[in-house]
Protein backbone atom coordinates (compact mmCIF):
# COMPACT_ATOMS: atom_id res chain seq x y z
CA UNK A 1 0.00 0.00 0.00
CA UNK A 2 2.77 2.37 0.83
CA UNK A 3 4.46 1.63 -2.48
CA UNK A 4 1.25 2.22 -4.43
CA UNK A 5 0.59 5.49 -2.61
CA UNK A 6 4.08 6.66 -3.34
CA UNK A 7 3.66 6.04 -7.07
CA UNK A 8 0.35 7.91 -7.22
CA UNK A 9 1.80 10.95 -5.38
CA UNK A 10 4.77 11.12 -7.76
CA UNK A 11 2.69 11.05 -10.94
CA UNK A 12 0.95 14.45 -10.53
CA UNK A 13 4.22 15.97 -9.43
CA UNK A 14 6.00 14.77 -12.55
CA UNK A 15 3.15 15.97 -14.73
CA UNK A 16 3.48 19.41 -13.17
CA UNK A 17 7.15 19.47 -14.06
CA UNK A 18 6.16 19.00 -17.73
CA UNK A 19 2.92 20.97 -17.98
CA UNK A 20 3.90 24.15 -16.12
CA UNK A 21 6.89 24.97 -18.39
CA UNK A 22 4.72 24.25 -21.43
CA UNK A 23 2.04 26.63 -20.14
CA UNK A 24 4.58 29.37 -19.50
CA UNK A 25 6.08 28.89 -22.97
CA UNK A 26 2.64 29.12 -24.52
CA UNK A 27 1.91 32.42 -22.78
CA UNK A 28 5.29 33.87 -23.70
CA UNK A 29 4.83 33.01 -27.35
CA UNK A 30 1.27 34.28 -27.54
CA UNK A 31 1.74 37.64 -29.22
CA UNK A 32 -2.04 38.08 -29.24
CA UNK A 33 -2.14 38.49 -25.46
CA UNK A 34 -1.80 42.27 -25.61
CA UNK A 35 -4.65 42.64 -28.07
CA UNK A 36 -6.87 40.20 -26.17
CA UNK A 37 -6.18 42.13 -23.00
CA UNK A 38 -7.12 45.42 -24.59
CA UNK A 39 -10.32 43.99 -26.00
CA UNK A 40 -11.24 42.54 -22.64
CA UNK A 41 -10.64 45.82 -20.85
CA UNK A 42 -12.36 47.93 -23.51
CA UNK A 43 -15.88 46.67 -24.25
CA UNK A 44 -16.27 49.19 -27.11
CA UNK A 45 -13.91 47.14 -29.30
CA UNK A 46 -15.80 44.91 -31.67
CA UNK A 47 -14.37 42.11 -33.76
CA UNK A 48 -14.44 42.90 -37.46
CA UNK A 49 -12.80 41.35 -40.48
CA UNK A 50 -12.36 42.78 -43.93
CA UNK A 51 -10.10 39.94 -45.14
CA UNK A 52 -11.87 36.59 -45.42
CA UNK A 53 -13.64 35.09 -42.47
CA UNK A 54 -10.91 35.19 -39.82
CA UNK A 55 -11.29 38.04 -37.24
CA UNK A 56 -7.85 39.59 -37.80
CA UNK A 57 -8.94 43.17 -37.20
CA UNK A 58 -10.93 45.20 -34.73
CA UNK A 59 -13.16 48.16 -35.46
CA UNK A 60 -13.29 51.19 -33.16
CA UNK A 61 -15.87 53.73 -34.30
CA UNK A 62 -15.65 55.77 -37.52
CA UNK A 63 -13.66 53.17 -39.49
CA UNK A 64 -10.72 53.21 -37.07
CA UNK A 65 -9.10 49.81 -37.53
CA UNK A 66 -6.66 47.88 -35.34
CA UNK A 67 -4.93 44.97 -37.05
CA UNK A 68 -3.26 42.14 -35.22
CA UNK A 69 -0.16 41.88 -37.37
CA UNK A 70 0.62 38.36 -36.12
CA UNK A 71 -2.51 37.08 -37.88
CA UNK A 72 -0.98 38.20 -41.17
CA UNK A 73 2.67 37.50 -40.21
CA UNK A 74 2.90 34.40 -37.96
CA UNK A 75 6.64 35.01 -37.46
CA UNK A 76 5.78 37.93 -35.15
CA UNK A 77 4.40 35.44 -32.62
CA UNK A 78 7.95 34.34 -31.87
CA UNK A 79 8.71 37.60 -30.04
CA UNK A 80 7.81 37.48 -26.37
CA UNK A 81 5.53 40.25 -25.21
CA UNK A 82 6.74 39.73 -21.65
CA UNK A 83 10.45 40.04 -22.48
CA UNK A 84 10.44 43.85 -22.48
CA UNK A 85 8.24 46.49 -20.88
CA UNK A 86 7.20 48.99 -23.56
CA UNK A 87 6.30 52.57 -22.77
CA UNK A 88 2.79 53.77 -23.62
CA UNK A 89 3.83 55.12 -27.01
CA UNK A 90 3.14 54.87 -30.72
CA UNK A 91 4.59 55.88 -34.05
CA UNK A 92 2.19 58.14 -35.93
CA UNK A 93 1.72 59.02 -39.59
CA UNK A 94 -0.67 61.32 -41.42
CA UNK A 95 -0.87 60.10 -45.01
CA UNK A 96 -3.07 59.19 -47.95
CA UNK A 97 -3.75 56.05 -49.95
CA UNK A 98 -1.55 57.40 -52.74
CA UNK A 99 1.41 57.34 -50.32
CA UNK A 100 1.22 53.55 -49.97
CA UNK A 101 4.45 52.40 -51.60
CA UNK A 102 6.51 55.34 -50.42
CA UNK A 103 5.18 54.63 -46.93
CA UNK A 104 6.11 50.96 -47.21
CA UNK A 105 9.73 51.90 -47.90
CA UNK A 106 9.74 54.23 -44.90
CA UNK A 107 8.21 51.57 -42.65
CA UNK A 108 10.79 49.01 -43.74
CA UNK A 109 13.54 51.52 -42.96
CA UNK A 110 12.15 52.41 -39.52
CA UNK A 111 11.53 48.75 -38.69
CA UNK A 112 15.07 47.76 -39.69
CA UNK A 113 16.68 50.68 -37.86
CA UNK A 114 14.47 50.70 -34.76
CA UNK A 115 11.03 49.19 -34.34
CA UNK A 116 11.71 45.53 -35.13
CA UNK A 117 13.43 45.36 -31.74
CA UNK A 118 10.43 46.79 -29.85
CA UNK A 119 7.25 46.26 -31.91
CA UNK A 120 5.64 49.58 -30.99
CA UNK A 121 2.19 50.34 -32.40
CA UNK A 122 1.81 52.56 -35.43
CA UNK A 123 -1.20 54.86 -35.94
CA UNK A 124 -2.15 56.01 -39.46
CA UNK A 125 -4.62 58.84 -40.03
CA UNK A 126 -6.24 60.04 -43.26
CA UNK A 127 -8.92 62.54 -44.21
CA UNK A 128 -10.40 59.81 -46.45
CA UNK A 129 -10.98 56.12 -45.64
CA UNK A 130 -7.92 53.92 -46.15
CA UNK A 131 -8.31 51.28 -48.84
CA UNK A 132 -8.26 47.57 -48.01
CA UNK A 133 -5.01 47.26 -49.98
CA UNK A 134 -3.39 50.02 -47.93
CA UNK A 135 -4.45 48.47 -44.64
CA UNK A 136 -3.36 44.96 -45.60
CA UNK A 137 0.09 45.87 -46.95
CA UNK A 138 0.88 48.34 -44.17
CA UNK A 139 -0.24 45.88 -41.48
CA UNK A 140 2.04 43.27 -43.00
CA UNK A 141 5.02 45.65 -42.83
CA UNK A 142 4.57 46.93 -39.26
CA UNK A 143 5.98 44.74 -36.48
CA UNK A 144 3.60 46.15 -33.87
CA UNK A 145 -0.11 46.81 -34.17
CA UNK A 146 -1.19 48.95 -37.11
CA UNK A 147 -4.19 51.21 -36.48
CA UNK A 148 -6.05 53.13 -39.17
CA UNK A 149 -8.25 56.13 -38.42
CA UNK A 150 -10.42 58.62 -40.27
CA UNK A 151 -10.00 62.29 -39.37
CA UNK A 152 -13.26 63.90 -38.18
CA UNK A 153 -14.65 66.32 -40.76
CA UNK A 154 -14.61 69.20 -38.27
CA UNK A 155 -10.82 68.85 -38.03
CA UNK A 156 -10.31 68.99 -41.80
CA UNK A 157 -12.68 71.69 -43.03
CA UNK A 158 -12.94 75.47 -43.19
CA UNK A 159 -13.77 77.26 -39.93
CA UNK A 160 -17.18 78.96 -39.94
CA UNK A 161 -15.52 82.37 -39.52
CA UNK A 162 -13.41 81.99 -42.67
CA UNK A 163 -14.04 84.44 -45.53
CA UNK A 164 -13.48 82.24 -48.61
CA UNK A 165 -13.27 85.18 -51.01
CA UNK A 166 -10.63 86.88 -48.86
CA UNK A 167 -8.69 83.60 -48.67
CA UNK A 168 -8.71 83.29 -52.47
CA UNK A 169 -7.54 86.90 -52.83
CA UNK A 170 -4.65 86.23 -50.47
CA UNK A 171 -3.74 83.04 -52.31
CA UNK A 172 -3.66 85.00 -55.55
CA UNK A 173 -1.22 87.47 -54.00
CA UNK A 174 1.06 84.63 -52.85
CA UNK A 175 0.94 82.99 -56.26
CA UNK A 176 1.98 86.23 -57.93
CA UNK A 177 4.76 87.24 -55.56
CA UNK A 178 7.53 89.10 -57.42
CA UNK A 179 10.05 86.47 -56.27
CA UNK A 180 7.86 83.65 -57.49
CA UNK A 181 4.97 81.66 -55.96
CA UNK A 182 5.37 80.84 -52.28
CA UNK A 183 5.73 77.15 -51.36
CA UNK A 184 2.30 75.48 -51.33
CA UNK A 185 0.78 78.91 -51.95
CA UNK A 186 -2.38 77.59 -53.63
CA UNK A 187 -2.70 74.27 -51.76
CA UNK A 188 -5.82 74.00 -49.63
CA UNK A 189 -5.01 70.47 -48.48
CA UNK A 190 -1.61 71.64 -47.20
CA UNK A 191 -3.36 74.30 -45.15
CA UNK A 192 -5.72 71.72 -43.66
CA UNK A 193 -2.73 69.52 -42.87
CA UNK A 194 -0.84 72.30 -41.08
CA UNK A 195 -3.89 73.21 -39.03
CA UNK A 196 -4.60 69.58 -38.15
CA UNK A 197 -1.01 68.89 -37.07
CA UNK A 198 -0.93 72.11 -35.06
CA UNK A 199 -4.02 71.63 -32.97
CA UNK A 200 -6.04 68.49 -33.65
CA UNK A 201 -4.00 65.35 -34.24
CA UNK A 202 -3.55 64.68 -30.53
CA UNK A 203 -7.34 64.78 -30.05
CA UNK A 204 -7.97 61.84 -32.37
CA UNK A 205 -9.50 58.83 -30.61
CA UNK A 206 -6.71 56.49 -31.71
CA UNK A 207 -4.07 58.65 -30.03
CA UNK A 208 -6.00 59.21 -26.81
CA UNK A 209 -4.74 55.89 -25.42
CA UNK A 210 -1.08 56.93 -25.63
CA UNK A 211 1.29 59.18 -23.70
CA UNK A 212 4.00 59.64 -26.37
CA UNK A 213 4.05 59.79 -30.17
CA UNK A 214 6.76 59.72 -32.82
CA UNK A 215 5.76 61.44 -36.04
CA UNK A 216 6.90 59.78 -39.25
CA UNK A 217 6.17 61.07 -42.77
CA UNK A 218 6.15 59.10 -46.04
CA UNK A 219 9.53 59.20 -47.78
CA UNK A 220 11.73 60.05 -44.77
CA UNK A 221 14.73 57.89 -43.91
CA UNK A 222 16.81 56.89 -40.91
CA UNK A 223 20.51 56.54 -41.74
CA UNK A 224 21.63 55.02 -38.43
CA UNK A 225 20.46 52.23 -36.16
CA UNK A 226 18.72 53.43 -33.02
CA UNK A 227 20.02 50.88 -30.55
CA UNK A 228 17.98 52.07 -27.60
CA UNK A 229 14.30 52.59 -26.89
CA UNK A 230 13.87 56.22 -27.88
CA UNK A 231 10.49 56.39 -26.16
CA UNK A 232 11.97 55.10 -22.91
CA UNK A 233 14.73 57.73 -23.28
CA UNK A 234 12.01 60.38 -23.39
CA UNK A 235 10.08 58.94 -20.44
CA UNK A 236 12.99 58.23 -18.10
CA UNK A 237 14.52 61.69 -18.63
CA UNK A 238 11.13 63.42 -18.53
CA UNK A 239 11.69 65.01 -21.94
CA UNK A 240 8.51 66.61 -23.25
CA UNK A 241 9.64 67.07 -26.86
CA UNK A 242 12.38 65.71 -29.11
CA UNK A 243 13.61 66.62 -32.60
CA UNK A 244 16.57 66.22 -34.96
CA UNK A 245 16.67 69.12 -37.44
CA UNK A 246 15.83 72.78 -36.91
CA UNK A 247 15.66 75.29 -39.72
CA UNK A 248 14.36 78.74 -40.65
CA UNK A 249 10.76 79.41 -41.68
CA UNK A 250 9.93 81.16 -44.95
CA UNK A 251 8.84 84.60 -43.63
CA UNK A 252 6.33 85.42 -46.37
CA UNK A 253 4.14 82.50 -45.28
CA UNK A 254 3.69 83.85 -41.73
CA UNK A 255 3.67 87.69 -41.91
CA UNK A 256 1.20 88.15 -39.04
CA UNK A 257 1.91 85.04 -36.95
CA UNK A 258 4.16 86.50 -34.31
CA UNK A 259 2.09 89.67 -33.98
CA UNK A 260 -0.85 87.47 -33.02
CA UNK A 261 1.30 85.49 -30.59
CA UNK A 262 2.44 88.74 -29.00
CA UNK A 263 -1.15 89.99 -28.80
CA UNK A 264 -2.15 86.80 -27.00
CA UNK A 265 0.66 87.18 -24.48
CA UNK A 266 -0.30 90.81 -23.81
CA UNK A 267 -4.00 90.00 -23.43
CA UNK A 268 -3.25 87.17 -20.98
CA UNK A 269 -0.56 89.08 -19.10
CA UNK A 270 2.16 86.59 -20.08
CA UNK A 271 4.54 88.79 -22.08
CA UNK A 272 7.27 87.93 -19.56
CA UNK A 273 7.53 84.54 -21.29
CA UNK A 274 9.40 86.22 -24.15
CA UNK A 275 12.35 87.14 -21.95
CA UNK A 276 12.68 84.18 -19.65
CA UNK A 277 15.77 82.03 -19.14
CA UNK A 278 13.74 79.20 -17.62
CA UNK A 279 11.98 78.40 -20.91
CA UNK A 280 13.18 78.25 -24.55
CA UNK A 281 12.17 81.77 -25.58
CA UNK A 282 15.74 82.59 -26.61
CA UNK A 283 15.46 79.95 -29.29
CA UNK A 284 12.57 81.66 -31.09
CA UNK A 285 12.67 85.30 -29.96
CA UNK A 286 15.08 88.07 -30.98
CA UNK A 287 14.90 90.49 -28.06
CA UNK A 288 16.83 93.19 -29.93
CA UNK A 289 14.44 93.21 -32.88
CA UNK A 290 11.50 92.26 -30.65
CA UNK A 291 10.34 89.74 -33.21
CA UNK A 292 10.29 86.08 -34.13
CA UNK A 293 13.71 84.96 -35.38
CA UNK A 294 12.10 82.32 -37.69
CA UNK A 295 13.80 79.31 -36.03
CA UNK A 296 11.61 76.24 -35.72
CA UNK A 297 11.79 72.52 -35.05
CA UNK A 298 11.37 70.60 -38.29
CA UNK A 299 8.27 68.69 -37.30
CA UNK A 300 8.50 65.86 -39.84
CA UNK A 301 10.65 64.23 -37.14
CA UNK A 302 9.26 64.89 -33.70
CA UNK A 303 8.70 62.86 -30.56
CA UNK A 304 6.43 64.35 -27.96
CA UNK A 305 4.52 63.91 -24.75
CA UNK A 306 0.89 63.99 -25.83
CA UNK A 307 -0.17 65.30 -22.43
CA UNK A 308 1.70 68.54 -23.19
CA UNK A 309 -0.31 68.97 -26.38
CA UNK A 310 -3.52 68.22 -24.50
CA UNK A 311 -2.67 70.81 -21.84
CA UNK A 312 -4.58 74.04 -21.35
CA UNK A 313 -1.42 76.12 -21.81
CA UNK A 314 -0.86 74.68 -25.30
CA UNK A 315 -4.47 74.72 -26.46
CA UNK A 316 -5.18 78.24 -25.22
CA UNK A 317 -2.49 79.61 -27.53
CA UNK A 318 -3.50 77.42 -30.47
CA UNK A 319 -7.20 78.29 -30.21
CA UNK A 320 -6.40 82.01 -30.06
CA UNK A 321 -4.27 81.74 -33.19
CA UNK A 322 -6.73 79.49 -35.00
CA UNK A 323 -9.46 82.12 -34.70
CA UNK A 324 -7.24 84.51 -36.72
CA UNK A 325 -7.51 82.14 -39.74
CA UNK A 326 -3.84 82.58 -40.57
CA UNK A 327 -3.62 78.98 -41.75
CA UNK A 328 -5.83 79.99 -44.68
CA UNK A 329 -5.39 83.74 -45.24
CA UNK A 330 -1.63 83.30 -45.07
CA UNK A 331 0.01 79.88 -45.02
CA UNK A 332 0.98 79.25 -41.43
CA UNK A 333 2.86 76.01 -40.97
CA UNK A 334 2.60 73.64 -38.03
CA UNK A 335 6.38 73.88 -37.46
CA UNK A 336 6.51 77.56 -36.43
CA UNK A 337 3.24 77.24 -34.49
CA UNK A 338 4.54 74.21 -32.59
CA UNK A 339 7.98 75.72 -32.01
CA UNK A 340 6.75 79.05 -30.69
CA UNK A 341 4.19 77.56 -28.30
CA UNK A 342 6.49 74.86 -26.91
CA UNK A 343 9.41 77.26 -26.55
CA UNK A 344 7.23 79.48 -24.38
CA UNK A 345 5.47 76.90 -22.21
CA UNK A 346 8.22 74.30 -21.64
CA UNK A 347 11.05 74.61 -19.14
CA UNK A 348 14.75 74.18 -19.73
CA UNK A 349 15.58 70.50 -19.88
CA UNK A 350 12.21 69.54 -21.38
CA UNK A 351 13.39 69.52 -25.02
CA UNK A 352 15.91 67.06 -26.45
CA UNK A 353 17.75 67.27 -29.77
CA UNK A 354 18.71 63.78 -30.92
CA UNK A 355 22.03 64.61 -32.58
CA UNK A 356 23.05 60.94 -32.61
CA UNK A 357 20.34 60.04 -35.14
CA UNK A 358 20.99 60.05 -38.88
CA UNK A 359 17.84 61.32 -40.56
CA UNK A 360 16.75 62.84 -43.85
CA UNK A 361 13.67 64.62 -45.09
CA UNK A 362 14.45 66.20 -48.44
CA UNK A 363 16.35 68.38 -48.85
CA UNK A 364 18.02 68.30 -45.42
CA UNK A 365 20.10 65.58 -43.79
CA UNK A 366 21.33 65.20 -40.25
CA UNK A 367 24.36 62.93 -40.00
CA UNK A 368 26.25 62.39 -36.70
CA UNK A 369 29.68 64.01 -36.77
CA UNK A 370 31.15 61.61 -34.24
CA UNK A 371 32.79 58.73 -36.10
CA UNK A 372 32.46 56.37 -33.15
CA UNK A 373 28.67 56.93 -33.13
CA UNK A 374 28.47 56.35 -36.88
CA UNK A 375 30.38 53.06 -36.60
CA UNK A 376 28.47 51.87 -33.56
CA UNK A 377 25.09 52.61 -35.18
CA UNK A 378 26.01 51.44 -38.71
CA UNK A 379 25.31 54.88 -40.17
CA UNK A 380 25.21 55.10 -43.96
CA UNK A 381 25.05 58.90 -44.30
CA UNK A 382 27.83 61.21 -45.49
CA UNK A 383 28.87 63.42 -42.54
CA UNK A 384 30.00 66.11 -44.99
CA UNK A 385 26.36 66.56 -46.05
CA UNK A 386 25.15 67.24 -42.50
CA UNK A 387 22.82 70.25 -42.26
CA UNK A 388 23.56 71.23 -38.66
CA UNK A 389 26.10 74.01 -39.25
CA UNK A 390 24.73 75.38 -42.51
CA UNK A 391 23.33 78.88 -43.10
CA UNK A 392 19.63 77.98 -42.87
CA UNK A 393 20.04 75.69 -39.89
CA UNK A 394 18.94 76.54 -36.34
CA UNK A 395 20.21 73.27 -34.89
CA UNK A 396 23.57 74.76 -33.98
CA UNK A 397 21.78 77.72 -32.38
CA UNK A 398 19.68 75.42 -30.20
CA UNK A 399 22.82 73.52 -29.14
CA UNK A 400 24.60 76.75 -28.23
CA UNK A 401 21.70 77.99 -26.12
CA UNK A 402 21.53 74.64 -24.35
CA UNK A 403 25.22 74.81 -23.45
CA UNK A 404 25.00 78.40 -22.27
CA UNK A 405 21.97 77.76 -20.08
CA UNK A 406 23.27 74.47 -18.71
CA UNK A 407 26.36 76.30 -17.42
CA UNK A 408 24.08 78.78 -15.63
CA UNK A 409 21.71 76.24 -14.11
Amino acid sequence: MKETGYRWSETPRKLCYVLIPLLIAFLLLDNNFRIIGRGFLNPTIKKYSIFGTEPNATLIEDQALIFNSSDIRPDLQEKSFFSYQLTNSTLYTLCRNSDLFEMLETIQNYEDRFNSRYNYDWVFLNDEPFTEEFQKLISNAVSGTAKFGLIPIEHWSFPESLDIDHMNDRINVMMNDHEGPLPYADSISYRHMCRFESGFFYKHELLLDYDYFWRVEPGVKLYCDINYDIFKEMVENDYKYGFTISTIEYPKTIPSLFKNVHDYLLETDQSNLLNNDTNYSRFIYDSKKENYNLCHFWTNFEIGNLNVFRSKSYNDVFEYLDKRNGFFYERWGDAPIRSIILSLILNQGDIKRFEDIGYKHNPYLQCPQNEEIRLQNRCSCNPKEDFTELLYSCSWFFDRIQKELSSVF
